[in-house]
């Protein structure tokens, strides 16, 4: 964390199939006095102290053209929600809670499900792509004057898409044992 008496920046990853665990750690901020007010570099929160309040924090996913993401974020704001930031395809949105009852997005786990797999459909390509990069591609020359250091560079990038494989991975995994649990609440 840092920042001065009324602003700080906090550093937190998003994990797709977490984001519950976020939105009420943004509401136990608020209730703490720090509002969120946008989203900083890397995956950093902006925090501005204020009035300790009761605010629901909601995140959503949404990708498109700049005229969708307007009659999306209208929809929104017709809805009374704030638009607050976005990180990526997340955006965030906040609103009042009124009567002790905090105001939701989703009303039904239907709505959750297709939230979700908007995430895992923007994870799937990725995963492709690295896993056809990451195809077995060993050099089979020296460069004169350097062989180590291209073999370090080489098997350094190779191990890092290997690290992101296994994330996003690692990652539709639990969207898709969270959208079973989904599905079988339904029932």
């Amino acid at each position: 964390m840092s920042g001065d008496k009324d602003t700080r920046r906090v550093f937190r990853a998003l994990w797709p199939w977490n984001d519950e665990k976020e939105e009420r750690w943004l509401a136990a901020q608020a209730r703490s006095g720090w509002h969120l007010r946008s989203m900083g570099f890397l995956g950093g929160y902006v925090l501005e102290r204020g009035e300790a309040a009761e605010i629901a924090y909601r995140l959503d996913v949404h990708r498109g053209s700049p005229k969708d993401r307007e009659e999306y974020l209208d929809l929104f704001r017709d809805a009374g929600w704030e638009h607050v930031g976005s990180r990526g395809s997340w955006h965030y949105f906040s609103k009042a809670v009124l009567d002790g009852k905090a105001p939701e997005i989703y009303t039904d786990p239907e709505s959750r499900i297709g939230k979700y797999q908007r995430v895992a459909a923007l994870l799937a390509p990725m995963l492709v792509i690295l896993a056809v990069v990451v195809a077995p591609r060993w050099p089979t020359e020296q460069t004169p004057g350097h062989p180590r250091l291209v073999e370090t560079i080489y098997y350094s990038a190779f191990f890092v898409k290997l690290v992101l494989m296994a994330f996003i991975g690692y990652a539709l995994v639990r969207l898709v044992l969270l959208i079973n649990r989904l599905k079988r609440s339904q029932r």
